[in-house]
């Protein structure tokens, strides 16, 4: 795999700095000269002589989510001249290609095509149409924008099959998991932004969706990137809140082990589902809204999944994907352990058997709590906004479901909440209201960000046995890790990994 880092300014003694103070980072060096038509080829000369890797020229206009403002001819000489003075290659949109030829010394050429609205449906067609105005040794360039996972899927399956030193990923932030993934299925190139160094001034991405070059390198395994690469992810909609990619990562990473976490937001999980048939697709883990779609996709399942009708985790065999649901014993693991301490109070339940347990929201976190509560002999309450679905899931496990206005008078020793209130994208709502919730229970707060929500906050406030999310993400994470690699987790490890997502969040 080859990184070309992208430098951009308007200035070219800056540009130049800051290309060669982060040459080590990349394989191969761009600069952007959308801002700067008046470089000499004398100065051009000195930096490609003084950089240690080869340099890549691009004008780029707003075709390319570039800026240059020039004429055509104005962009035709730039990159004649780029060539003369010793750049390794020359980037040139196909519909100049004819028009600039053939460049002079060592020099090639990359045609390049972006489509900047969108994946079209017939990506061979749009590839032949590049190759009618190549010459030889040209590589080709294909940037199609992904307005969705399903698009950078689609794009990546065709770069799968065409191969042949394509260089083919997606702009757009739900794209940018191709900027990753493309070398792995033959793209020789791949390009990120520059890194962020404490005290310099650093350059912007030049196209939306660019990773930084240092976080694309935490991202590869030990050993780069290959063929044989796993590549691991959660998909959720909208995924961009998940602490998976961190944790996950971290843990791969310190387990040295030839894989990749990402994260994916598609728009139909079904439609996703079909279009990661690669088989370096090994399994991800799922989260809302998907739950119930990853229960129907599989071809089998874990008796928890089948129970919950609801999968949190996908992992590849041999005759398709396999569900489970570590939810639930998550869920159950850290009510066991909170109950420890929670039962040394006089007149609490002195296990979860003998406990009332109420669990808020209706959807696939719900679901694997009703299956935890049940399989640890729990009396379930089940409540939610729409009773008719309370009612069913509980009706499932056995449980009682009622309409969310009558937990004010419902009696019960645990709390399990399982709906967004509190979370990063509603954090001023509370679950419930401070009079609803009763005293001395024991609380377990889905949410994980932020640590302390303000239901968990209210529990402090009511003598209740307070527990948060991270605590169940990290547990469930621990045996997502299992089941994708085969591994024990090193446990402290994940919980390292956990922390030091929530410092980096406080700091920032």
């Amino acid at each position: 795999m080859a990184i070309v880092v992208s430098h951009k300014s308007a200035d070219f003694e800056a540009l130049s700095k800051a290309a060669l103070r982060q040459a080590a980072l990349a394989d191969l060096i761009e600069l952007r000269l959308d801002d700067v038509p008046d470089v000499s080829e004398e100065r051009l000369k000195e930096f490609v002589e003084e950089c240690p890797k080869p340099v890549i020229a691009a004008v780029h206009g707003p075709e390319a989510f570039g800026t240059f403002t020039g004429t055509i001819d104005e962009r035709l000489e730039l990159l004649r001249m780029a060539a003369r003075a010793g750049c390794r290659f020359v980037d040139i949109d196909w519909r100049l290609s004819l028009e600039l030829g053939e460049v002079d010394g060592k020099c090639h050429r990359i045609v390049s095509r972006h489509e900047t609205e969108g994946t079209p449906e017939d990506l061979a067609a749009l590839h032949e149409e590049v190759e009618e105005v190549l010459y030889e040794g040209d590589v080709v360039k294909i940037v199609t924008h992904a307005n969705s996972s399903e698009d950078g899927l689609r794009l990546l399956r065709y770069l799968r099959e065409k191969g042949k030193g394509l260089v083919a990923f997606c702009s757009g932030e739900r794209g940018s998991f191709t900027r990753v993934l493309a070398p792995i299925l033959g793209s020789p190139f791949t390009y990120a932004a520059p890194a962020e160094i404490p005290g310099f001034e650093t350059g912007a991405p030049t196209a939306p969706g660019q990773l930084r070059v240092n976080d694309l390198h935490a991202l590869v395994p030990p050993g780069g990137l290959s063929h044989e690469t796993a590549v691991f992810g959660v998909v959720g909609s909208p995924v961009s809140h998940s602490w998976s990619p961190r944790v996950h990562g971290m843990a791969l990473k310190a387990a040295k082990l030839d894989a990749i976490y990402l994260a994916f937001e598609p728009e139909d999980f079904g439609a996703f589902l079909a279009l990661a048939d690669d088989e370096c697709f090994r399994g991800f883990s799922v989260t809302a809204p998907f739950k119930a779609d990853a229960f129907r996709a599989a071809r089998s399942m874990d008796s928890a999944t089948e129970q919950a009708e609801a999968a949190n985790t996908l992992v590849r065999e041999a005759d398709g994907w396999r569900a489970f649901n570590t939810d639930a014993p998550a869920i159950r693991e850290t009510l066991e352990r909170a109950m420890r301490s929670h039962s040394e109070v006089p007149g609490r339940p002195v296990a979860l058997g003998a406990a009332t347990g109420l669990v808020l929201g209706t959807g696939g976190a719900a679901a694997a709590a009703c299956c935890a509560l049940r399989e640890v002999g729990a009396k379930l309450i089940v409540a939610g906004r729409s009773e008719e679905r309370a009612s069913a899931l509980a009706e499932r496990f056995g449980g009682e479901g009622v309409a969310w206005d009558a937990v004010q008078g419902l009696e019960y020793d645990l709390l399990i909440h399982c709906t967004p209130a509190g979370s990063l994208a509603d954090p001023e709502t509370c679950a419930l209201p401070e009079e609803w919730l009763r005293e001395g229970t024991l609380v377990l707060d889905g949410v994980y960000r932020p640590v302390k929500t303000p239901l968990l906050a209210t529990a402090i406030g009511k003598s209740c046995t307070a527990v948060p999310g991270g605590e169940w993400f990290v547990r469930q994470a621990a045996q997502q890790y299992k089941l994708f690699t085969s591994q024990e987790p090193d446990n402290e490890l994940l919980r390292a990994a956990f922390k030091h997502a929530l410092d980096e969040e406080r700091e920032g």
